[in-house]
């Protein structure tokens, strides 16, 4: 009984799945996101022309329509990275931003004020998840 208890009080989430292609259709980034009201964790990919690919997770919080967190990757270089990640909700999609990148207490960030989503790399735009397998089964 008191599992049950415990189980319904932690956050809802919502599946989402989204592609985006870089204006120059250098880069492809897939994104399986699990978001709800305060916070999102999920995959990111980014596969770039030659098929090779940044590949981990993503999680952070949730304020009003920013998702504001850390990317752990693999890098097509085979080195494990963290770098702070940004999204901007508007409408269905999801606008990646950038910034200046820091360190504070010990956690990977934007330096505040730096964050922008005029000159975004990828505008996330919602798929079903079977494009989204196939997607990734192209880049095996």
């Amino acid at each position: 009984m008191i599992l049950l208890i415990l189980n319904g009080c932690g956050p809802e989430y919502d599946t989402k799945y989204y592609k985006a292609i870089s204006p120059d259709k250098g880069q492809t980034a897939l994104l399986k996101l699990e978001i709800s009201k305060d916070f999102f964790h999920g995959d990111y990919q980014i596969i770039y022309d030659d098929k090779s690919k940044d590949d981990g997770k993503i999680t952070g919080n949730v304020k009003g329509d920013t998702l504001t967190g850390n990317f752990r990757y693999l890098s097509r270089e085979n080195a494990r990275s963290i770098v702070p990640i940004v999204f901007l909700k508007t409408g269905r999609n999801l606008r990646l931003g950038t910034g200046e990148a820091g360190t504070y207490m010990g956690f990977k960030v934007y330096s505040r004020g730096s964050v922008s989503f005029n000159d975004s790399l990828f505008l996330f735009q919602p798929i079903e998840l079977q494009e989204l397998n196939s997607l990734k089964n192209l880049t095996k």
